[in-house]
């Protein structure tokens, strides 16, 4: 499952899938085969029943720097549509959807239907900051900085940013940031609701990572059910919410990770829950 991989590091560690960003001399930033590569590793982690929760994270010295700025700025080897030369080639799929795999990655995020942890450190920027925003939870250290920094660089958000940040820290804060383009620290992240655990430098990792094993400890069909629920509760109706709780009340009462939760309250003792 990772002899392919050339920009990433991956590996199950206690149920949790860890999904290393391995471009450390360039902050981690995307180019678009990091994103290639986690897009379709994202797809594929949905059906590998053994990655129960998944943690995202950085190698060197940040989280991720957002998007590659050669790539941005369309003098890579593969065109930009808007920044290159007019007269280079594109992709007809390029051509329809210009962001291509950098959108995809916060596509599987979503449909990869296990919660993701984000672990932090450094800078997490531009599209950087937009895939902590998809994570379920995030943990950062005391060196994290965190910048809607597209409108310093003269583009526009992307990646989800506009769907998840205002519903994440309110719509003020979320337009003052991607209009400003301000860069802030650990502790105001904290006080912008940004992060949600705030750690010393350097224990990000082991702080997400022992969330993480906890959540993949659980009833995880349960657990991803739940996280399913109120993903779609963020655009759903209370009627098709009550009704698909319904439903989705049938589909995890049939595990046999019920069966076990009930019958460890029944009998007063710790549930030994399997994941299925």
């Amino acid at each position: 499952m990772t002899e392919e991989l050339r920009h990433l590091q991956f590996r199950i560690e206690d149920n949790v899938g860890i999904i290393t960003l391995n471009r450390p001399d360039k902050l981690n930033a995307l180019s678009w085969e990091l994103v290639e590569e986690l897009a379709a590793l994202l797809r594929r982690l949905r059906y590998v029943d053994e990655v129960r929760c998944i943690l995202l994270h950085g190698a060197g010295r940040s989280f991720c720097a957002g998007g590659d700025v050669d790539w941005i700025a369309g003098d890579s080897d593969r065109p930009m549509p808007g920044t290159s030369d007019p007269s280079r080639p594109i992709p007809r799929s390029q051509r329809m959807t210009p962001g291509g795999p950098f959108m995809d990655v916060t596509r599987q995020m979503v449909a990869v239907d296990k919660p993701i942890v984000a672990a932090l450190h450094g800078h997490a920027v531009g599209a950087g900051l937009a895939y902590a925003m998809v994570c379920d939870r995030r943990f950062a250290d005391a060196t994290t900085k965190m910048s809607a920094i597209f409108t310093n660089v003269g583009v526009a958000p992307d990646c989800g940013l506009s769907w998840f940040l205002p519903r994440i820290v309110g719509l003020p804060t979320a337009l003052m940031m991607v209009e400003s383009g301000r860069t802030f620290g650990a502790e105001e992240c904290k006080a912008l609701g940004l992060v949600d655990e705030l750690v010393p430098a350097g224990e990000s990792f082991a702080a997400a990572f022992e969330y993480a094993r906890t959540l993949a400890s659980r009833a995880s069909v349960a657990v991803c059910m739940a996280r399913r629920m109120v993903l779609m509760g963020q655009t759903a109706t209370l009627e098709q919410i009550l009704d698909y709780e319904g439903i989705a009340g049938v589909i995890v009462a049939s595990t046999l990770d019920a069966k076990e939760g009930t019958q460890s309250f029944l009998e007063r003792r710790k549930p030994a829950y399997r994941g299925i």
